[in-house]
């Protein structure tokens, strides 16, 4: 009877240890891959970080367009709005100028949880502000850099521009690249460049999605056509780079932003912006629409007053301005 206990005693002990040992390694096991996760985590962020410090370049002397009651925060989910400028220069030179061959301006507002997207056509014929006289506004970039862009889209439409981001267009390219492709709605078939676009659902890679922004002559709606595939693969790339799916591939994504991106807008700012308006990703395609005319033998599109007038209010309303 007491060896029968013994024996008991001791293979009740061996299954005690041999569970102590199974848990043991489960604990092990998560601890690494806690600490594994917090290493990749803690890089993911020195690599995002040393990304925005490289392209980080602020606006310059720009006029300031916001009250000290309307000042940007971004802790408080104030409204804010983007303006994006692309050229078509190549490789992006900090001193490089070309003109801004697309224009879009964002206002953001976590409130309504939109985000209306204006692009403003390149060959607007608007005062350039520090330039002295009336032009084609996508050579506001070309006469006086970010500054001269960021002012006289100010006074064009009557807004604050809090942030800027200046894309190389062959960058953008790259970008859907990085982020695996993209695929976004076609509303026209056509071919461009060799390529066939289909009516309907085109997944688009980098080569394919630059010919898809890029084509205006075969569309009736001529540049607002090129404007609105351009809005598209701009929301389809920030929607991709958002998602969980970038976490591995982060590294190609910010190498090609380190070459071909400058904004004055920082990784806290990004933080935050990611914190605070996740809400607002639903995008409202806008668009200005002149009427075309030679002047001085140019190609200008002359606008509205009263059609600039509307959209500026509407802009403000969205941005929560009087």
């Amino acid at each position: 009877m007491h060896r029968e206990q013994h024996q008991h005693h001791r293979h009740h002990h061996q299954h005690r240890h041999k569970g102590w040992t199974v848990t043991k390694v489960i604990l092990i096991v998560l601890g690494v891959l806690i600490i594994a996760g917090g290493a990749f985590a803690a890089k993911v962020y020195m690599d995002v970080n040393q990304t925005a410090k490289t392209v980080y370049q602020p606006k310059g002397k720009t006029q300031n367009r916001r009250k000290a009651s309307e000042k940007v925060n971004l802790n408080k989910k104030t409204p804010f709005s983007i303006l994006l400028l692309g050229t078509d220069t190549g490789e992006l030179g900090r001193t490089e100028k070309g003109r801004t061959d697309t224009m879009m301006l964002a206002t953001v507002n976590p409130a309504t949880k939109e985000t209306n997207m204006l692009s403003i056509a390149r060959d607007s014929r608007v005062p350039i502000v520090g330039y002295g006289q009336m032009a084609k506004i996508n050579a506001a970039y070309a006469y006086g850099g970010i500054p001269m862009a960021v002012n006289t889209v100010q006074a064009f439409l009557n807004v604050p521009i809090d942030y800027y981001v200046l894309v190389n267009m062959k960058g953008l390219e790259q970008l859907v690249d990085a982020v695996g492709g993209v695929t976004v709605d076609n509303d026209l078939d056509f071919t461009y460049e060799g390529h066939h676009f289909v009516k309907g659902s085109v997944s688009l890679d980098g080569p394919t999605a630059l010919k898809f922004s890029r084509m205006r002559y075969d569309d009736p709606r001529g540049d607002f056509g090129r404007q609105l595939r351009q809005q598209a693969i701009v929301q389809a790339v920030l929607k991709k780079a958002t998602s969980l799916n970038m976490v591995t591939n982060y590294n190609k994504f910010l190498q090609v932003l380190e070459h071909n991106m400058q904004t004055n807008i920082t990784l806290k700012n990004v933080l935050n912006i990611q914190q605070n308006y996740g809400d607002a990703m639903h995008f409202k395609t806008l668009q200005l629409k002149g009427t075309g005319q030679m002047i001085d033998g140019q190609s200008f599109q002359v606008m509205d007053p009263a059609e600039v007038s509307q959209m500026s209010t509407r802009l403000r309303q969205q941005l929560d301005l009087k």
